[in-house]
């Protein structure tokens, strides 16, 4: 197993998060409304399941999981904590004994910790908190941060049907909407926002302006280089819904079917297609040729051979994700591990690196340099699926902290987390304290030997808190203990009055 070590730094030595004065913030991550919010644990994180569950995964070490559920959005309004920060608020001096009092009764020993208040930057209490673990799903907080930073919140992804008229070729490109809808575009939605019956009943009208009424079909999935599939992970998740192999076009992160329990895709890019080509035959074009294999079609081009081919494809009609902001969202909510791995190549993309399974990692640790200490993470994913991963409890609170100061779109991060006794996978946490529920936003991971736990928290005083808590080495049983440990000190966090 891969990973980098570091030397602990000195306490004193250790690079903080970059200062910024403090000021009253008015701050996304407590927003009012959480438009993802699920009912029962109908969303589970792929990795984010109890020990008594059955095993589905093969890695080595095993991970223990469960098929990800189909996800069921439903409106509910989630009362924020508040919606500035507030300055004046009273630091806590004695987070320190209440953590280490929970943790001295605890049945699992050897927590990371670091709780930091979110506006000074100081650490309230620390434990372990330079020690690289194996992070799970908390690795897609560095994705989303990365993504927000190097991408930007408002931007959106750009599928196309483009038409050279020297070949009478229409090419379908992939431009990395992991959420297209096999329909008509729907606005209002995260998932099927842009629609392949839109895309192709708009390509339909514009041939037809152009006198043209049949095409051959091309697909395009070059944005995405080199393989679809990490060597980390294992190919049998792909029927049980936990990943697909990562290509630029897909329908609904390539999941197959109907109903709550649903394998993904191994050729997401074709499905794809298929579906578009049935779009545009029922809108009236003749195809002239059966449709090639994705890595047939990649990258195809015209000949040069006269000046209309010269010229190249044009763009005849276009569909556009829903921003990145709501694709981080989804996949922070929805721990969906295809739109993370999504993600991190599009992060890569937008530093100029490929947009390939290798850089995506790099990219996102590259994006992160100025903002946070990362001197203990080391990445060989996006979305947490690999035990070589290794992030510590002090960097995975330096990007928490730095976003709750940060303007732009970094600072609505941690209001796409799933909140305490509401949405996500925190759906069934935290909902027996009226102080927890609703006010702790986080993210969850988990593996068969790890629990962890990154986010923040409103305190009973009015102070915003953030904090990581990790543990990668539980004992076969010992999850549901680790887990009430990791809860029981948030919940008295969000209850701290701690003076």
């Amino acid at each position: 197993m891969n990973q980098t070590s570091a030397d602990d730094p000195a306490p004193d030595s250790r690079t903080p998060a970059r200062k910024r004065s403090p000021k009253r913030i008015a701050v996304g991550l407590v927003a009012g409304v959480l438009g993802l919010s699920l009912a029962g644990w109908v969303v589970v994180d792929a990795l984010d399941v109890s020990e008594d569950l059955p095993s589905f995964l093969t890695t080595d070490p095993p991970i223990e999981v469960q098929p990800v559920p189909e996800p069921r959005p439903e409106s509910e309004d989630v009362a924020a904590p508040s919606s500035a920060l507030d300055e004046a608020a009273p630091v806590p001096t004695t987070v320190d004994e209440v953590v280490a009092g929970i943790l001295s009764s605890a049945e699992v020993k050897g927590l990371g910790i670091e709780v930091r208040d979110a506006l000074s930057n100081e650490v309230l209490y620390a434990a372990g908190e330079n020690e690289g673990r194996t992070p799970a799903s908390v690795t897609k907080v560095l994705t989303g941060a990365a993504a927000l930073l190097e991408i930007g919140g408002q931007q959106r992804l750009t599928t196309s049907a483009e038409f050279d008229p020297a070949t009478a070729t229409l090419t379908l490109r992939g431009g990395g909407d992991p959420l297209l809808g096999a329909g008509e575009s729907q606005p209002s939605a995260v998932n099927g926002h842009a629609g392949l019956r839109t895309l192709a009943r708009e390509s339909a009208q514009a041939l037809q302006d152009r006198g043209v009424a049949e095409v051959a079909l091309s697909l395009d999935v070059s944005r995405y280089p080199g393989p679809d599939f990490n060597s980390g992970w294992s190919r049998s998740d792909i029927g049980k819904g936990v990943i697909a192999p990562i290509q630029p076009l897909m329908v609904d992160t390539g999941f197959r079917g109907t109903g709550d329990w649903r394998p993904r895709s191994e050729h997401p890019a074709e499905d794809a297609f298929a579906v578009f080509e049935k779009e545009l035959r029922a809108a009236g074009v003749t195809v002239t040729d059966d449709p090639r294999p994705a890595a047939e079609a990649a990258g195809a081009t015209s000949s040069p051979s006269t000046p209309s081919a010269q010229a190249g494809p044009e763009a005849i009609a276009t569909v556009e994700s829903a921003t990145v902001a709501e694709l981080v969202e989804y996949a922070l909510v929805h721990s969906d591990n295809v739109v993370a791995e999504v993600l991190g190549r599009e992060i890569a993309i937008a530093s100029g690196q490929p947009g390939s399974a290798e850089a995506a990692p790099r990219a996102v640790l590259a994006a992160l340099e100025e903002t946070a200490d990362l001197g203990q993470t080391h990445l060989e994913d996006t979305s947490g699926l690999s035990y070589a991963n290794r992030i510590s409890p002090h960097d995975l609170t330096s990007v928490l902290q730095a976003s709750v100061v940060a303007e732009g779109s970094l600072s609505s991060l941690i209001s796409h987390f799933p909140v305490g006794g509401l949405t996500g996978t925190l759906t069934d946490r935290f909902t027996d304290d009226e102080m927890a529920t609703g006010q702790v936003h986080a993210k969850t991971g988990t593996l068969s030997t790890v629990t962890s736990l990154a986010g923040g928290v409103l305190d009973r005083d009015g102070r915003y808190l953030v904090f990581t808590l990790q543990v990668d080495e539980v004992k076969k049983g010992q999850t549901l203990d680790a887990r009430k440990t990791i809860d029981d000190i948030v919940t008295a966090l969000a209850n701290c009055g701690c003076r």
